[in-house]
């Protein structure tokens, strides 16, 4: 009997707080894959993200929040990250 994780990845996916696009594609057999909407020079470029654990997925959301409130860190502050 397989455990029915949609609603926990779901409530994971809401604490992304991140300028980029992300969406959940699906969810089979307790297996989540999200995919990121990413333009290139003009090109949408979707990256596909696999997790088989909510654990993994919750470690994938934090890592993420991380690097953009860094970047939003670098962007308020005097020091420019190439000097």
């Amino acid at each position: 009997m397989a455990l029915n994780l949609e609603p926990v990845y779901k409530e994971i996916f809401e604490k992304f707080k991140t300028r980029k696009k992300f969406s959940i594609q699906s969810i089979e057999k307790n297996v989540l894959i999200v995919e990121q909407d990413e333009e290139v020079c003009g090109q949408k470029e979707p990256r596909s993200f696999e997790f088989k654990s909510p654990r993994e997925f919750e470690e994938f959301v934090r890592v993420e929040n991380q690097f953009e409130l860094d970047i939003v860190k670098q962007l308020q502050g005097n020091k420019m990250p190439y000097r």
